[in-house]
């Protein structure tokens, strides 16, 4: 007959014990995921894709993109504003803005809009320009009007600008000019002066 010594038992017992432990541990050593950084999504294949809505990222262009030897005059400026605008439903001031009107005297809707801008300093000698491809969206049906605004408000055809621009940052007077194309249609271009004053702040 063999009797187990108490400790002896108890040895064994802490063994398995430790053992056990090791294998548990072993099992749950799945990595955690990484979180997603804050201001980006990730897509189908697991990179993050930046998000930014900064104006700042509305950057000068060196010339102007756009190609369209279209000839038909069936593209209007109507307006070009960049201060005093209003707000058309009440008549009450609104922030200093770049603001195009537009219309379509043709007999087919008008659509792929892009706009080139540019800001013209005389005083400092300098100048800088913008080009904006309008979402498909923005169409103009015959007979009809449509403003685009460049604001960065968000608002249904309110597009984004730079809010660091020679147009929100120089005191001096500036020149500036507006060309808009549209599929089918020659390009229009007008051109306006905006006052000498300080930086674009609210009306």
């Amino acid at each position: 007959m063999i009797i187990s010594h108490p400790i002896t038992a108890l040895i064994r017992f802490g063994a398995a014990l430790t053992v056990a432990g090791i294998a548990l541990s072993g099992c749950s050593s799945s990595p955690t995921p990484a979180a997603t950084p804050t201001g980006s999504t990730s897509n189908a294949g697991g990179n993050p894709t930046a998000v930014t809505t900064d104006s700042s990222q509305v950057l000068p262009v060196q010339s102007n993109p756009i190609k369209n030897d279209a000839t038909a005059q069936t593209l209007k400026i109507d307006s070009v504003l960049v201060e005093n605008n209003v707000n058309p439903s009440d008549g009450s001031a609104v922030d200093d803005h770049l603001e195009i009107a537009l219309s379509n005297t043709g007999s087919k809707t008008l659509t792929g809009f892009e706009i080139f801008y540019t800001f013209t300093d005389p005083t400092a000698k300098t100048s800088e320009s913008y080009y904006a491809q309008l979402p498909p969206s923005f169409t103009i049906s015959t007979g009809e009007a449509r403003v685009a605004h460049f604001d960065n408000t968000g608002e249904p055809d309110h597009f984004p600008s730079n809010k660091y621009s020679l147009y929100a940052t120089s005191k001096n007077g500036l020149d500036v000019s507006v060309t808009v194309s549209a599929a089918g249609a020659a390009e229009q271009t007008a051109t306006v002066k905006k006052d000498p004053g300080g930086d674009e702040q609210a009306d």
